[in-house]
């Protein structure tokens, strides 16, 4: 008998216990789910007494809802627990842990994994902000090996941004999840195998290089353009590629030329000259994520040819053809992570061209730099910053970072982000906004101990990403004293200088909220007076709230009232993440709450009546999650 029907309406019950049965009467997936089973209500007095249960739970009359709901799925769990079975001759083999990497999730309640197991099986873009939130609160859920299962499915999610998502934390899983990704994967196959492929190069590179070549037999785009994309980790495919490039077509052939811009040879070498005498714009751009030195030679030869056209030391930006600034422009952007003596050499020429840009070229390609850094980049960052200033500063403070010590690195730059009255000294200007965005890109990370340098800055898909060094010697922690007391520390202007806030109302704080100490106590008093002096004087947000519980902060009155204090939109939203945050007991907050409403009743603030009832609702014991649903 096919018990698919049954199957969903477990299902849908078991989504309506956790949503909560408030929101029975208007699941109308439950109500379907309920109605499919009349049919199969005259088969059987089981079904017909399950149909029967599911129609009295909907019932505008039914009296106990969630008694109703609870016994309705103990039957249907009964039921189906009577139809499984499992029979397979032969001696019993231990599970290999290849097929579905991660531990048993027998240890996490359901409640806690139902909402992420519903966000992967499910549709529409509102799973996006589920899954990014649990993620980061539940890091331990996404170790459970059903979760690596969906997350490997989810490669092929029609919300784009959902499977990059997932693409990103399966990269952080490294070998072990290259079985499930090789697990039933299609050659033939669309956007999810392209995916796969995307992983598996990020996690492996050319250990699975015979697993790319082999797809190519029979893939298909965009799976044979993720392939070809692939190759670019291996010397020995050099030949295979230029073959590529004159066979493929579309985006295939594109990938080709980008594959052998990777390749060392000379025969790849002599392909781009050829290529970039005709259009170095076009071509340049293959070039762009090449590691190997003759691409940064042939950029900077490039460079220099244009440079040579022009008295450099007389020649205005704005007076240039536009052909002329978007060919230079293009090549600038090429150089990124280019380091050979030669493109070394443009340098301080680019300078008295373009100053505006070089600075950002400079520090980009130091970013991209493999530990240790380019002692020739590095020595360039001295000079242009010994030549230039404080334009400068990013790009020698980050190669400090990779390779000095922490006392040295502080002496040199602590007196840029000196406190309110200190006597630091600071550099040419004394301008922190480059040394604080650099900080950004550093996070403690508790379970290794130690400080870890990613050349990607957190951002709101996936957080800090790509790292570059682990700093054995940690920081000096001065740098805590000076950042928390740095006279810019409540400035919300702050926010402009990062892409990504978690849930901060600016990236000051976010960037602290990756430096955080918990093992230090010292630091773990200084963050909560930072965090509670910052929510009174911002505007208390949640992000604030969860910063004061690790901090082991005790006093919380008075937050409430300062919610939405500079920005009242999406007040009623605000209000209910704090509430959900705040350690306190339902007469403390109600009365919290209640300060609040008297406040904002004055301003005539949208959605005050919602407050108010929460108000009351809060003074009869209502639980949090509870004031959710009514105001859902």
């Amino acid at each position: 008998m096919d018990l698919s029907v049954l199957y969903g309406l477990r299902d849908r019950l078991e989504a309506a216990a956790v949503a909560g049965v408030g929101l029975i009467g208007e699941d109308f997936r439950l109500k379907r789910a309920v109605e499919q089973m009349e049919p199969l209500a005259k088969a059987s007095p089981v079904f017909k007494k399950i149909w029967q249960m599911g129609c009295g739970m909907l019932s505008a009359d039914c009296e106990d809802r969630g008694g109703a709901l609870l016994d309705t799925l103990g039957l249907v769990d009964a039921v189906l627990c009577t139809q499984g079975g499992l029979l397979k001759e032969g001696e019993w083999e231990p599970l290999q842990s290849g097929r579905g990497t991660g531990i048993a999730g027998g240890q996490i309640p359901y409640s806690r994994m139902a909402p992420v197991l519903e966000a992967f099986r499910g549709t529409g873009g509102g799973r996006y902000g589920v899954l990014r939130d649990a993620r980061k609160a539940d890091p331990q859920l996404f170790s459970d090996y059903r979760i690596k299962g969906l997350m490997v499915r989810a490669l092929g999610d029609s919300y784009g941004e959902l499977a990059d998502m997932a693409a990103e934390w399966l990269k952080e899983e490294g070998r072990e999840i290259v079985p499930l990704l090789k697990q039933d994967f299609d050659p033939e196959g669309k956007q999810e195998m392209a995916r796969r492929i995307q992983v598996m190069e990020a996690v492996m590179g050319s250990a699975e290089n015979g697993f790319y070549v082999e797809v190519l037999k029979k893939a298909k785009k965009p799976v044979r353009e993720a392939a070809i994309r692939a190759l670019r980790h291996d010397q020995s495919n050099e030949k295979l590629l230029l073959d590529l490039v004159k066979s493929e077509k579309g985006n295939a052939r594109e990938a080709a030329y980008f594959s052998l811009a990777s390749m060392e040879g000379e025969e790849a070498a002599g392909y781009f000259r050829k290529q970039m005498d005709k259009n170095p714009g076009k071509w340049g751009a293959y070039l762009a994520n090449s590691p190997v030195m003759w691409a940064s030679d042939l950029i900077a030869d490039h460079i220099s040819r244009w440079l040579d056209t022009y008295d450099v030391s007389d020649i205005l930006w704005k007076d240039l053809k536009k052909e002329d600034q978007t060919t230079l422009l293009d090549l600038l952007n090429r150089a990124e992570g280019k380091g050979s003596p030669s493109m070394c050499a443009c340098y301080e020429r680019l300078y008295q061209v373009v100053p505006w840009k070089v600075a950002e070229v400079l520090k980009n390609s130091l970013m991209r730099q493999d530990d240790p850094v380019s002692p020739e980049l590095r020595q360039v960052a001295e000079d242009m910053y010994g030549a230039h200033g404080d334009a400068f500063l990013g790009c020698v403070f980050w190669a400090a970072l990779m390779d000095d010590k922490p006392e040295p690195l502080f002496q040199r730059f602590g007196g840029y982000v000196k406190p309110e009255g200190s006597a630091e000294s600071a550099g040419k200007k004394g301008d922190p906004r480059e040394i604080l965005e650099i900080f950004s890109h550093i996070k403690y990370e508790e379970s290794l101990g130690k400080y870890v340098v990613y050349r990607s800055a957190a951002n709101g898909y996936t957080g800090y990403t790509d790292p570059a060094k682990i700093l054995d010697h940690g920081l000096d922690l001065r740098w805590y004293e000076f950042l928390l007391g740095n006279k810019n520390r409540f400035n919300i202007q702050w926010k402009k200088a990062y892409s990504y806030y978690g849930g901060h109302s600016n990236g000051f704080d976010a960037m602290l909220e990756g430096l955080f100490r918990p093992d230090i106590e010292t630091v773990k008093e200084a963050y909560g007076r930072y965090f509670y002096w910052s929510a009174r004087y911002r505007g208390t947000e949640a992000a604030d709230i969860r910063m004061l519980r690790r901090c082991g902060w005790t006093d919380y009155k008075g937050l409430l009232a300062h919610v939405g204090r500079k920005d009242k939109s999406q007040i009623i939203y605000k209000v209910r993440q704090v509430l959900e945050q705040l350690p306190m007991t339902n007469e403390e907050m109600a009365a919290e709450l209640e300060g609040l409403v008297g406040e904002l009743g004055k301003k005539a603030v949208n959605g005050i009546g919602i407050l108010e009832r929460w108000v009351d609702e809060l003074k009869r014991g209502a639980a949090v999650d509870e004031l959710k649903q009514n105001y859902r």
